[in-house]
């Protein structure tokens, strides 16, 4: 093994020529890179000069750039793991997670990466282990002859993997239009550009190591503030533009405008916004608004199986509690502490009376109890069949949003008063909400 790269310093291609002649003229040959080591080998025997006579320093150097990695790995993996939890969590419970293909083939990378990084730690200290008792009795260093097997196979997956998520990226980009993808690979490609500079300009020059840490101090700043102003101004300059265009065609979309409402036709702005995914090959987003009317936000989702949309619908449900309970907390907090009643939560549905006969709880339990009144006053399934569909759950109390499956299709829908009969029917014949 030859050590050729370190987070500060890099051999330049003219050393690395010259160690590889050296070797070849006394019958080694290169055989691969692994991490930051060239890795040497001769044929079975061929008599070849040692190129490192002393197996104590070489060993040195082995277990300098093992314990490297043991730390690193050490942080890595309670890092994935949490990761892991997160996201896996997510792909159960969040609307994003179902509807978003990248979020769903991405996300078995993480535990193949945990497997990987424990395969290599358990390797690394088992070589440690044996080899430092070898150096103390005087034997040759011992290396693994081991096929990998388990590792080879995890890498063969992670790159089909990798393929697979880059081709759903270019649809969802290029076919599907969403340029929030392509916006989103900006810090990206910063990040990529920013190391590349740094490891093939900063890290093989001849300077002093501070000077190193200092110019790969600026790349790391240089490179986060870009990303930053970067995305930032292209999020801003897409939102000017859309304020100065009119709303795209959306005849062959299944979503509302607010010219569907009224009998004069208004200028409106809007646009799709498509995703798709494996559990949910087809859906789009579309927000529709004109300045003195207001706005109309329709989600649309077609699952695969019945199951999957009564999910989603489940997933919306979930969504809309956990909104009605970040808006509500501080209110009842202020209420239960302070005497302050908000006439914002008699809006939600609770009156003086509910939330007098909670006073004798402990503060938590006591907001709890009372979102959880809110959210049962709120959250309700179209008990009287205004809709006669498969699933209908207004969202809030005012009955402006509502969650809706007919067969295998979701929608969101905010903006209205769903409850309200002539609307209904307007929204039926326009998106073709009849029984099948």
């Amino acid at each position: 093994p030859y050590e050729i790269e370190t987070l500060f310093t890099k051999k330049s291609r003219e050393e690395l020529e010259e160690f590889n002649s050296v070797c070849e003229s006394v019958g080694w040959n290169y055989a691969t890179k692994s991490y930051d080591l060239h890795v040497y080998f001769k044929e079975h025997g061929v008599e070849a000069m040692d190129i490192q006579t002393d197996e104590e320093e070489e060993f040195r150097t082995l277990e300098f750039i093992g314990k490297k990695h043991i730390r690193s790995y050490y942080v890595l993996i309670p890092f994935l793991l949490f990761v892991s939890w997160f996201v896996l969590g997510s792909l159960f419970t969040s609307i994003p997670a179902i509807k978003n293909g990248l979020i769903q083939i991405v996300t078995p990378l993480i535990p193949a990466g945990i497997i990987l990084l424990i395969i290599h730690l358990f390797n690394i200290k088992r070589f440690l282990k044996i080899n430092r008792k070898n150096i103390e009795l005087g034997k040759s260093l011992e290396f693994s002859d081991s096929k990998f097997y388990i590792t080879r196979t995890i890498f063969a997956i992670t790159s089909i993997i990798l393929f697979l998520g880059i081709i759903h990226f270019l649809y969802v980009a290029i076919f599907l239009k969403n340029k929030f993808m392509l916006i989103g690979l900006i810090p990206t490609l910063i990040g990529i550009i920013g190391a590349t500079i740094y490891r093939i300009y900063i890290k093989p020059a001849k300077m002093k190591l501070k000077h190193k840490k200092i110019g790969f101090i600026v790349i790391l700043v240089a490179s986060t503030v870009l990303s930053i102003v970067l995305f930032v101004g292209v999020i801003l300059n897409i939102a000017i533009r859309d304020d100065n265009k009119h709303s795209q065609n959306i005849d062959s979309y299944k979503v509302l405008s607010i010219n569907d409402f009224i009998s004069d036709t208004l200028e409106e702005e809007g646009e799709i916004i498509e995703l798709a995914s494996i559990l949910i090959p087809k859906s789009y987003d579309y927000y529709s608004y004109s300045r003195g009317f207001g706005s109309i936000r329709t989600e649309y989702s077609k699952a695969l199986t019945e199951e999957i949309a009564s999910n989603l619908v489940d997933r919306y449900r979930s969504q809309a509690e956990n909104k009605l309970i970040r808006r509500n907390s501080r209110r009842l907090e202020l209420y239960f502490e302070e005497g302050i009643f908000d006439d914002y939560l008699l809006r939600s549905g609770l009156t003086k009376e509910d939330l007098s006969n909670l006073e004798g709880k402990e503060l938590k339990e006591a907001i709890k109890a009372a979102n959880n009144m809110i959210n049962e006053k709120s959250i309700v399934e179209d008990i009287e069949n205004l809709w006669n569909l498969d699933e209908v759950y207004f969202l809030n109390i005012e009955k402006d949003e509502i969650v809706i499956r007919n067969g295998k299709e979701v929608f969101y829908l905010e903006g209205l008063d769903f409850s309200d009969k002539e609307i209904i029917k307007i929204i039926k014949d326009k998106l073709n909400l009849y029984k099948k």
